[in-house]
């Protein structure tokens, strides 16, 4: 924690939870014009990590979004709009880099995941999230899906 400044607390803050709620609240009267509408926003499992070290910002961040989603999932539920957060492992171009350059720990990362593998982003997240938010998960708001293999340790 003591390596990051304000300015890039702040900032965090601005690109994560600031910037996710904005999006939520541009969608809402579009979704509650016609009837409903599903957001999924995207959460992480960094905050329940088995070594919290090096991830408190990015942590507090991503909770901070879960818990504007479990909110917009109350107070907008009577307009049929649905909130939901997803935490997924999957291949991206930030986390493949992580991957390569970072080979040791990129491998006891893998090793923790029971599934034995990181996810594929279509596979593994798109289609599941597609699910989410079909007319069949239409009871199913303000929860946070893990999408990781089995890795993460939600309490």
């Amino acid at each position: 924690l003591d390596a990051y400044s304000d300015e890039d607390f702040l900032s965090a803050f601005n690109a994560g939870p600031r910037a996710t709620l904005a999006l939520m609240k541009a969608a809402r009267p579009h979704m509650a014009d016609r009837g409903g509408g599903t957001i999924v926003n995207l959460a992480s499992s960094a905050a329940v990590r088995w070594d919290a070290a090096n991830y408190g910002i990015y942590s507090a961040v991503k909770e901070a979004i879960r818990a504007l989603t479990r909110a917009a999932a109350h107070e907008w539920a009577a307009e049929g709009i649905r909130a939901l957060n997803v935490a997924p492992h999957a291949h991206s171009p930030g986390l493949d880099w992580w991957v390569d350059n970072h080979p040791k720990e990129a491998a006891e990362f893998v090793a923790s995941i029971p599934a034995g593998r990181i996810g594929d982003p279509r596979v593994d997240v798109g289609r599941p999230v597609a699910w989410l938010c079909s007319a069949e998960a239409h009871y199913l708001t303000g929860a946070t899906i893990p999408l990781d293999g089995g890795q993460s340790r939600w309490g």
